[in-house]
């Protein structure tokens, strides 16, 4: 069989041959920005042999995680060669180094074959489920964001959709819309006649009945007087209370519920009486301020303050339509043009109007409100009018493809541009074309907004960094690809963090910011992809926590209240291991070894593990590596403080013998050893060096065995003391005749009482 000996591989879905022009792809020579890293590197090629083997190996895993990141786009060619390779189109790959051999083309036709093949299958997968989605199912290839949306604007009732618009009469007048409205509920036709509406989304409605509930006791003149006299005195406290309540008043609102009173008359009561401060103000207080002062500024600040928060209330209340009709200024009669229908109306709306707040001053009493924010129901509306082939159009055909763009960072403009572009068209063949149209163009616009209300959605759209770790973690199948990407996520954007106030402007500018603490929590808590188990969700969310959070789960993993993951549990089982040395110091320095392999690849170990603990360590969440750090340090400080314990212990056996000698029973010793010495010395017996040497040494043994402390002195420093008392003694003894001669006795007692006293020594023999 002839070998294929040229340099260019051949991609193709069958053998078929069809009227289609081929594409060729020379990987030396790329010109596609989006396929630029499918060009080999120089260390990603290698002769024949294992060294070959290896370069397309890290070739392969190189390209694998490109395309999982899309790095330089890198996806986004290979899903258009993947398009080319489905349809049919031949796709030629050629290399330099093939020569027959398996080289860098083998790879990009298999990784073309496969995103070409993936592409068919899910094709045919949604012409299986066509009909399902004529059925109205759930949509299987959506994301959970679209998935999201469309629950929201279908769950949107009627009832809701009316209450939106509660005051759009559409020119009916008011019993005929309160009929209209009762037509689809009653509730909200009794809220309409009761004067309820609606502001920027929010339904304020009067409450029924007046509040029966007691007035606060600290919001009532007595308690402020009470308050205020021990500053004040009774006299002027009675003239302040009516004001210090008012302003009270003012500053939590008319809708304010009985806790928010409570916390302003107290927040009140403490800046009055010196406890807080009302505003922080430490740059104008004077150093001098006395405490009148210190209240009068207080009160002017609260005042300030409840005009400011007065401006702010909501105009919202029921107006007496005769406090602005001066109807007595004016002629009784009218002339007969105002006799109008629509002044009629308008009379009979005034006067009904009028008699609604007549008992309302008449009792005295305050009219209470009820604020409800009404979620948009723009959108609901519109779906609400489409027809259903027209709805499931939108559901399983238009808005999986605008998410995708949108969340791809496509400009909402561009979005839009086709449904505009219809509108054009649709005016071309009839004004029905055209309406339709244009409600499309509603429909979608409606849809753009609603999502980009969604902080994912959001930050998918406008933030590039985030929509590419969101895609590192949507790619992955596994759970260790999981705990992979969000560890990379992790380092990558922390690292980033730290030297992003060290970059050039120029470098800030083509760099997109790292994420924020909050973007990095919806970055882990958003919907999980399908194909995630709960594992793989389980390890996305372990990487949420930072901060605060991950110190109390360390406390937790510390505790043994929660399990660690597998990861880590390997590694505690790896540090415990190491306890199980003969030797304390075997495994005191097993653990340090531990320590040092946390943070050293396997490779560069002297004594290698079984397995790579930095690897295993650096993937680990903020929690749990702080929880194996900390069981490291643990395990080697108790070692270390078990072997000085240990050597302590030793030491005391060792001194444990030694006596101290007191000084009473050394002076006894002392006297007697002198006395055998001068007897020795007065009997005038001629002694050699050795003779004289080993007499005195067996008087001192006499001497320590009759005084208690033979065998606690040291035998060497006896020979040496015995023999500097025997010489001593030699030379006494030599003198002794001279002295004898002149008569002189006092000096030999001064010379043998210099030569005893060398047995001084002997304390510094017992203190060993």
């Amino acid at each position: 069989m002839k070998q294929d000996l040229s340099n260019r591989v051949t991609a193709r879905i069958d053998n078929e041959i069809r009227d289609i022009p081929g594409r060729s792809l020379d990987l030396g020579k790329i010109h596609t920005p989006e396929l630029g890293l499918l060009s080999p590197r120089r260390n990603e090629i290698a002769p024949k042999g294992a060294g070959r083997d290896a370069a397309l190996i890290a070739y392969s895993e190189r390209l694998r995680n490109s395309y999982r990141s899309n790095e330089d786009g890198l996806r986004d060619g290979m899903v258009k060669l993947g398009e080319a390779f489905r349809d049919g189109q031949t796709i030629n790959i050629s290399c330099f180094c093939r020569a027959g051999e398996a080289c860098h083309a083998d790879v990009v036709k298999i990784a073309i074959e496969k995103v070409g093949h993936a592409m068919k299958v899910r094709e045919a997968a949604a012409v299986r489920s066509q009909p399902e989605v004529n059925e109205r199912t759930t949509v299987q290839n959506a994301n959970p964001r679209t998935e999201r949306a469309i629950n929201d604007f279908l769950s949107v009732s009627r009832s809701e959709m009316l209450l939106a618009k509660l005051e759009d009469t559409e020119g009916r007048n008011r019993s005929e819309h309160a009929s209209h409205l009762n037509g689809h509920s009653q509730f909200i036709r009794d809220l309409y006649e009761r004067g309820a509406t609606v502001r920027d989304g929010v339904l304020i409605s009067p409450k029924e009945n007046l509040s029966s509930a007691q007035p606060l006791a600290i919001a009532t003149h007595e308690y402020a007087v009470k308050r205020l006299s021990t500053l004040l005195g009774e006299e002027r406290a009675k003239a302040l209370a009516p004001q210090i309540v008012e302003h009270g008043v003012r500053i939590a609102g008319a809708s304010a519920d009985r806790d928010t009173k409570i916390k302003v008359f107290n927040w009140i009561y403490g800046a009055l009486e010196g406890r807080s401060d009302l505003i922080k103000t430490e740059d104008r207080v004077p150093a001098d301020e006395t405490k009148e002062q210190r209240f009068d500024r207080t009160l002017n600040e609260i005042a300030d303050l409840a005009e400011e928060m007065s401006r702010l209330e909501p105009s919202d209340r029921f107006v007496a339509i005769e406090s602005l009709n001066e109807q007595q200024d004016t002629p009784v009669e009218r002339a007969d043009d105002e006799l109008s229908l629509e002044n009629v109306y308008e009379d009979a709306l005034h006067h009904e109007e009028h008699t609604q707040a007549e008992p309302e001053h008449a009792g005295g009493g305050i009219q209470e409100y009820e604020r409800v924010e009404l979620e948009d129901t723009n959108l609901a509306r519109l779906a609400s009018d489409m027809s259903k082939d027209e709805l499931d159009r939108w559901i399983y055909v238009r808005l999986p493809v605008i998410d995708e763009m949108l969340e791809s960072g496509t400009p909402a403009d561009t979005i839009l541009k086709p449904f505009q572009n219809e509108i054009y068209h649709g005016a071309k063949e009839g004004p029905g074309a055209k309406q339709a149209a244009i409600d499309d163009l509603k429909f979608a616009s409606a849809y753009i907004r609603h999502q980009l209300k969604q902080p994912e959605s959001r930050l998918r759209h406008f933030n590039a960094r985030y929509r590419g770790y969101a895609g590192m973690l949507e790619w992955a199948s596994s759970r260790d690809e999981v705990i992979e990407a969000a560890s990379r996520i992790r380092l990558e954007n922390a690292k980033l963090g730290f030297e992003w106030n060290n970059l050039p402007e120029t470098e800030k500018a083509q760099t997109p910011a790292p994420l924020t603490s909050k973007e990095m929590r919806f970055l882990f808590t958003e919907s999980s992809p399908r194909h995630y188990t709960s594992e793989m969700t389980a390890a996305k969310l372990s990487y949420l926590s930072v901060g605060i959070d991950a110190k109390t789960k360390t406390d937790s993993l510390m505790r043994g209240e929660i399990s660690p993951s597998p990861e880590a549990a390997q590694l505690i089982d790896s540090l415990e291991f190491r306890l199980g040395r003969r030797y304390s110091s075997d495994s005191l320095s097993a653990t340090k070894h531990f320590l040092q392999s946390l943070k050293t690849p396997n490779d560069e170990l002297r004594y290698k593990n079984t397995f790579d603990h930095s690897d295993v360590y650096r993937k680990l969440p903020a929690a749990e590596r702080d929880f194996v750090y900390q069981r490291a340090v643990l395990q080697k400080e108790g070692l270390e403080s078990k072997l000085f314990d240990n050597d302590l212990d030793r030491e005391k056996q060792v001194q444990a013998p030694v006596q101290k000698i007191d000084a009473k029973g050394f002076d006894e010793f002392r006297e007697e050893l002198k006395s055998e010495i001068l007897n020795l010395v007065r009997s005038g017996s001629k002694f050699d060096h050795q003779e004289l040497a080993e007499r005195t040494a067996l008087m001192l043994d006499a001497s320590l065995a009759r005084s208690g402390f033979a065998g606690k002195a040291d035998l060497e420093s006896m020979k040496t003391l015995s023999r500097e008392l025997s010489d001593g003694i030699g030379k006494a003894a030599s003198r002794l005749s001279i002295d004898y001669s002149r008569g002189n006795v006092p000096v030999t007692e001064r010379v043998l009482e210099n030569t005893i006293g060398r047995q001084d020594r002997t304390r510094e023999i017992y203190a060993r």
